[in-house]
């Protein structure tokens, strides 16, 4: 079955929310109110995309973010929205095998245009309001959609902690000429989660709702025409996540902590969970950062607590479709113990602990400490995640204090955020990642023309390069002859390096080999290149590789 299109005129009843959201929680005349009832009891078909005919927007698709508006349409509106709606559904008509309408007489000098002169084949549902909402309502439930079940508690193991990936965008060319150093010529990316398979890398991904005020993230912000603003992403699948793994939502606060406000609201927050199938998902907090005048890390702790509590409330007025967590900050360990033990009187059973990140060791662990008592109080112990930090040496006292989850983009950073430890062995040891700067770069080439070199042949030693790394990798060629290549090329590029550090640490790199030791796919395809600094294709599988070991021997086999 090919991909349908579905067309609905805009709604004069509206919901009012103090920010936008999709259209689908927008309108609320009968065909949304039928669309989101079919929605909570079926997973959004694979084939099905549905667009709206509105009097203020035009045509655009039902994902696209809106805000509540008072305009009717009328036929001389419509016969104005000609043009623009031709050109989109002539864009639509080339990804959908079947388009259908239903729209009322006064939407139809809007998309006539696209049918007479256009050709655009378009179904329409005739009749009555009642009629049409049959018509529709067998439509939908035609498609081939599972049933959607509510999102089962995520439940820990004793002795074992959870692990999720933040996504940081991290998107891969599949077919990476790693050779030629060429991307392939379809370059259809796909996450580092999904590529990596067999091997696991964690437990589930974390995905950020600040990804809405972005231009990257699978929930990137959309201007509204675009077909992907047609259907939400299959997150599940665009993240490759099996069965026993969990989507986790939170606001991603830290990208708003300069705002005075929350850039997500309650209503959004719940919105966006439902809409994407997350499993759980962190009310709003907002960051009490130390910078702060007292006053207002106060007034941000009380937005955060009152957000939760809406946040419960709401989840509760919808059905649960996803496991709530209450996203806890504070000021002191004694402020966030209360707050634990005030959300368990929400009703919270699973907490996430926000705002440790910048904060040191031993803070961090008076917290946790902190957060960990407070629980214990509880009738039932709620389950306590941390965000965004895993803090090696502090790992053993946190399963000594009960945390039950975490997440942590370190180790997949580390890859090219340090310059000694950006690849960790199968043995447990860092390596140094060797350095081969693209000449492509605009930053190598400023810096090679600030120090007057020859592009040319800088280019040329580039390529001896990673020629030579290659040829190592085979055991074509000595280990000196390969350092001195690379060595030569970086005092090129005038770096304030150590350049004597920098050959101990190259060598021990390359006599290691420690690319030999490690099963994961990525070192199995890719071999010493895994070892090269240089671009995000080698960059990100090297820090996909860092997290899998991490898992690995601190998540699946603790000590």
């Amino acid at each position: 079955m090919g991909q349908e299109l579905l067309i609905l005129g805009c709604s004069q009843t509206k919901q009012e929310y103090e920010k936008q959201l999709p259209a689908l929680e927008v309108y609320d005349g009968p065909f949304y109110r039928m669309l989101r009832k079919f929605l909570r009891e079926r997973q959004w078909p694979g084939n099905l995309s549905i667009g709206v005919l509105s009097a203020k927007h035009g045509l655009f698709g039902v994902i696209k973010e809106i805000d509540h508006y008072d305009l009717r349409m009328s036929r001389a509106i419509a016969a104005n929205q000609a043009t623009q709606c031709a050109n989109t559904l002539a864009k639509w008509a080339e990804s959908h095998t079947r388009i259908y309408s239903a729209l009322g007489k006064d939407y139809q000098p809007a998309i006539r245009p696209a049918q007479d002169d256009m050709g655009v084949a378009i179904n329409c549902f005739n009749g009555g309001i009642g009629e049409k909402l049959g018509q529709v309502k067998r439509f939908l439930y035609d498609q081939r959609a599972d049933q959607r079940a509510t999102s089962g508690d995520i439940a820990g193991q004793p002795g074992r902690v959870t692990y999720f990936l933040p996504d940081w965008d991290d998107l891969l060319d599949p077919h990476f000429d790693f050779g030629n150093d060429q991307f392939s010529p379809t370059r259809n990316n796909a996450h580092c989660h999904k590529l990596m398979k067999p091997t696991p890398m964690c437990d589930g991904i974390l995905v950020s709702l600040a990804q809405r005020q972005t231009t990257k993230g699978p929930l990137r912000k959309l201007e509204g025409t675009e077909p992907k603003a047609l259907t939400p992403v299959d997150l599940r699948r665009f993240f490759g996540l099996n069965e026993s793994q969990y989507l986790f939502g939170d606001c991603g606060a830290f990208s708003y902590v300069n705002e005075d406000e929350p850039a997500i609201s309650t209503e959004q927050a719940v919105a966006l969970y439902e809409l994407y199938n997350f499993n759980m998902g962190a009310s709003v907090d907002h960051i009490p950062i130390e910078m702060l005048p007292e006053c207002e890390r106060q007034r941000r702790v009380e937005i955060t607590i009152e957000n939760a509590d809406a946040f419960l409330k709401l989840c509760g007025r919808r059905g649960r479709l996803f496991t709530p967590v209450g996203a806890v900050q504070g000021t002191s360990p004694e402020q966030y113990a209360k707050n634990v033990a005030q959300y368990c009187e929400m009703g919270y059973r699973h907490l996430a602990i926000g705002g440790l990140v910048p904060l040191t060791d031993p803070m961090i662990e008076e917290i946790v400490q902190a957060v960990s008592a407070a629980a214990d109080q509880q009738q039932e112990r709620p389950w306590l995640h941390l965000f965004g930090i895993y803090r090696p040496k502090l790992q053993g006292r946190f399963r000594e204090l009960g945390i039950d989850s975490f997440d942590s983009a370190s180790y997949f950073r580390k890859a090219w955020l340090r310059s000694d430890q950006n690849y960790i062995g199968a043995d447990g040891k860092w390596y140094a990642a060797i350095r081969v700067p693209m000449t492509s770069d605009p930053r190598t080439r400023k810096r090679l023309e600030h120090a007057g070199a020859n592009i040319s042949e800088a280019k040329e030693q580039e390529r001896e390069a990673l020629q030579l790394l290659a040829q190592y990798g085979q055991g074509m060629v000595g280990i000196d002859e390969t350092l001195n290549s690379v060595l030569e090329y970086d005092q090129r590029l005038q770096r304030a390096s150590d350049f004597q550090s920098m050959r101990e640490r190259y060598r021990r790199t390359l006599e290691a080999k420690p690319w030999h030791d490690c099963r994961c796919p990525f070192c199995q395809q890719l071999g010493i290149h895994i070892l090269i600094f240089r671009g995000g294709n080698r960059n990100k599988r090297r820090g996909a590789h860092n997290t899998a070991i991490l898992y690995q021997k601190t998540i699946e086999t603790p000590n």
